[in-house]
């Protein structure tokens, strides 16, 4: 028992440190391009440390939301997506404009990290549950067939 649970948390664990990763790469990538665009060279550690938490607060809730145990389809994939995307975007939007990540960026800009935003949220979500379950699909095909020989 011990070790199932183990391996349970264990795995829950390097995904959620996966989505993570990828959520504060993208916001450095992005606030790079925004200092840079102001003609500035740096971004302060604070900065990086508080991306990182609000990262990890919002890659915790999306395994609360879609736990990796479960197919969601339908009606409840729906509901999902859309808490989802409302956590996903009052952390990341919240976390930016508490935090002043991006102060100074002119209204056009911030229309472009907007858009930006979803667009990566988007891709986030089509990887999880279109990319991904097609692959498990073929997968569990092919064992089927296996079975069958």
């Amino acid at each position: 028992m011990f070790r199932e649970e183990f391996i349970h948390y264990y795995s829950w664990g390097v995904t959620m440190k996966y989505h993570m990763g990828i959520y504060t790469a993208a916001l450095v990538f992005t606030d790079c391009i925004a200092q840079w665009l102001m003609g500035r060279q740096s971004i302060p550690i604070l900065v990086l440390g508080e991306m990182l938490l609000v990262s990890m607060g919002v890659a915790v809730l999306e395994s609360w939301i879609f736990p990796r145990r479960e197919v969601w389809e339908g009606e409840a994939l729906i509901r999902r997506t859309a808490l989802w995307a409302l956590v996903s975007n009052l952390g990341f939007v919240g976390g930016a404009a508490l935090c002043g990540w991006f102060d100074g960026v002119p209204l056009w800009g911030a229309a472009l990290l907007a858009l930006f935003l979803e667009f990566g949220l988007a891709s986030m979500w089509f990887a999880d549950h279109v990319a991904l379950r097609r692959d498990t699909e073929r997968l569990n095909e092919r064992l089927r067939q296996y079975q069958n020989e």
